[in-house]
């Protein structure tokens, strides 16, 4: 997966955001690091020739965001978390890295006809945008899915893509890296991020294969710096070249994305609320690598890698989480991406859900009616009705994703706001499951 964030004075800004689920290789060649490079300890591979370090204003900000968990050819193992981390990224990038909503762009499995991530869809939504985004703008394609490598080329699986080894096939039904490296070089665009969170399982129907993330792929999202292809890129791979990407079961996203959200949303701020470049690619090897070995045990590894051209990583502030506070942009003094969603933006479906905190909810289960209020610091209250007699207990929200939890562990609760609700599946330590809905009560 790769995605770009980038930001400088009187260019324009491309943001790749590519969240391939799995990719299938079929070569192994020696991964050619580019020349004039630095390679920190921390793991960035950084130009010696680095001078952009500021975003464009955020009304030049554009976002194409795109999540695949099912497919018309049969063949391609459907996935669960495409979709939620394209619209977590896309809530992320409106609260957070002020992006304007009206500017977002989201196509995912989950969305209707209109917006549903089909190849044709797809490209007609970047040629749309290459007419509007300027030159001294930012772009961000968000892709989430699977990724295939056949014959020394990257493709994208959208939707609609039919799986063979014959490249002719793909060729017509997926969307090949160069077709979207072409369409970067014709508009204009001189500065790319890309972000590639890939190689998660087999998308040919092998789920429980791994597929390690190879350097052949890699090099289909490179940009040449030096010949002026572009000004400056950045890409983030969610994995290094020989493993694999894993995908958060509990919180139905990959680690990846769901780490990249976290780090957007405060998680890699530093003590001004400001999140670089440099600090997010810190955070996301550290708090994958650690996730990944805590939850699937010693063997697992994953540990994201970035590759820097042309840009400050250390100055470079792509997201602001304090309220109140302001981002310099070209040398001028620019309103905190932080905003409420209301005041940011105009479309509030692409935002980040409204916190849960401070809000009364109430259900029906085997016991009778109860209600559950959300109080502040993660904690709440259960109170079964027919005793009146309050039970505490904790929550956590992530956008959509609700888990609660009951007493001291003895039920957990995870589930998904949907509209005017919150249901999902519900175990306790007596092994028993059960399903439920909570509905907004007035206090």
């Amino acid at each position: 997966m790769k995605i770009q964030l980038f930001s400088t004075p009187n260019t324009a800004t491309l943001v790749i955001a590519l969240s391939l689920s799995c990719l299938v290789a079929t070569t192994t060649e020696t991964f050619a690091q580019p020349a004039n490079k630095q390679q920190p300890s921390r793991g960035m591979s950084l130009s010696t020739n680095s001078s952009v370090k500021q975003l464009p204003a955020r009304t030049k900000r554009f976002a194409l965001i795109v999540g695949v968990d099912k497919y018309a050819d049969t063949q391609i193992t459907t996935l669960g978390g495409a979709s939620n981390d394209a619209r977590a990224l896309a809530g992320a990038l409106v609260q957070y890295a002020g992006f304007p909503a009206d500017q977002v762009i989201l196509l995912a499995s989950t969305e209707p006809a209109e917006r549903q991530p089909t190849r044709g869809n797809i490209l007609r939504r970047l040629s749309n945008l290459a007419a509007v985004v300027p030159k001294d703008g930012l772009l961000l394609f968000a892709f989430a899915s699977h990724g295939m490598e056949r014959g020394g080329q990257a493709f994208l699986l959208p939707s609609d893509a039919q799986v063979s080894d014959d490249v002719t096939l793909l060729e017509q039904t997926a969307v090949n890296v160069a077709q979207i490296k072409d369409w970067v070089r014709k508009t204009g665009v001189k500065q790319v991020v890309l972000i590639l969170d890939a190689c998660r399982n087999d998308p040919a129907g092998r789920a429980n294969v791994d597929n390690p993330l190879t350097p052949t792929y890699t090099r289909g999202f490179n940009f040449d710096v030096r010949n002026r292809e572009v000004e400056a890129f950045a890409t983030l791979y969610a994995t290094a070249i020989g493993h694999r990407a894993f995908e958060y079961k509990e919180k139905k996203q990959g680690y990846f994305t769901w780490a990249l959200v976290e780090g957007l949303r405060g998680a890699a701020a530093n003590e001004r609320g400001e999140v670089t470049l440099a600090n997010l690619i810190k955070y996301l090897q550290d708090r994958v690598s650690k996730q990944v070995l805590i939850d699937l045990g010693p063997g697992k590894l994953q540990r994201p890698f970035a590759v820097v051209e042309g840009y400050k990583a250390d100055d470079l502030v792509i997201a602001m989480t304090k309220p109140g506070q302001t981002m310099v942009i070209n040398n001028n003094v620019t309103v905190n991406v932080s905003a409420p969603p209301s005041e940011a933006a105009t479309d509030t479906s692409l935002s980040a859900k409204p916190t849960l905190e401070g809000t009364l909810w109430t259900g029906s289960g085997q016991y009778g009616e109860f209600t559950v209020e959300f109080l502040k610091e993660g904690k709440l209250r259960y109170t079964l009705l027919s005793n009146n007699r309050p039970v505490g207990g904790t929550w956590k929200q992530a956008d959509d994703f609700v888990q609660i939890v009951i007493g001291s562990g003895y039920s957990t609760w995870q589930g998904n706001i949907e509209g005017s609700v919150i249901k999902g599946d519900g175990t306790n330590s007596e092994g028993e499951k059960w399903k439920w809905v909570l509905l907004p009560k007035s206090k």
